[in-house]
C-alpha cells in the first residue's frame, strides 16, 4: 500500500451494494497505519490537565513548525504523564492564536478554536493513517507515548 500511495483497502462482497452512512454494510475498509514523530506545539484543555495534543514538523522549506495534527482525546493517565512535562511558550508561537477551525478537524463549528500554546520542545510517537488533506493528517491521530530520546532536529521535516 505505502508503494502505491493508497490509503488502504475495500474489501466487499461481490454481490453487496454500497449502504450510504455503511451501517450494516458488507464492506470492510482496512486502513494503512503508521507511526510517527510529531513536535508538541499546543494543547487542548488546561495546561494542568491537557485534553488533545496539537502537533507539528519542521517544513522542510520554511524551516517553520508548520501544523500537521490532533490527536484523539487523550486517557486519563496520558494526560497526568503529559501534564509535567509541558511549559506554556515565551517567545513568538509559530501558529495563530486562535487556531483556524479547519485546521484540527471541526468544519462542523466554523469560529477559531483556542488552545494552549506550549513551547515546541516534547516529541510524541504517533499513530497515523496516512490520509493528507491540504498538508494535514485528514484524521485525528492517536498518541503513543513522548519520546524523551529525541530532539525537535530528529523529527522527519514535513513534506506530505
Amino acid at each position: 500500500l505505502g508503494v502505491t500511495g493508497a490509503e488502504g483497502l475495500v474489501v466487499k462482497d461481490l454481490a453487496s451494494v454500497y449502504r450510504v452512512g455503511g451501517r450494516g454494510s458488507s464492506w470492510w475498509k482496512y486502513k494503512r497505519r503508521v507511526t510517527v514523530e510529531a513536535i508538541v506545539g499546543g494543547i487542548t484543555g488546561a495546561l494542568e490537565d491537557p485534553r488533545a495534543l496539537l502537533l507539528g514538523r519542521i517544513d522542510g522549506r520554511s524551516r517553520r513548525l508548520r501544523y500537521i495534527a490532533r490527536t484523539v482525546p487523550l486517557a486519563l493517565s496520558q494526560r497526568q504523564e503529559i501534564a509535567q512535562l509541558l511549559t506554556t511558550t515565551t517567545g513568538a508561537h509559530p501558529w495563530p492564536q486562535p487556531l483556524p477551525a479547519a485546521w484540527i478537524g471541526q468544519l462542523d463549528r466554523r469560529e477559531p478554536q483556542p488552545y494552549v500554546q506550549v513551547e515546541p520542545l516534547l516529541i510524541a510517537e504517533i499513530v497515523v493513517d496516512q490520509a493528507y488533506d491540504q498538508g494535514r493528517y485528514r484524521h485525528p491521530v492517536r498518541y503513543l507515548r513522548i519520546r524523551a530520546d529525541l530532539n525537535t532536529a530528529d523529527v522527519e521535516p514535513w513534506q506530505p
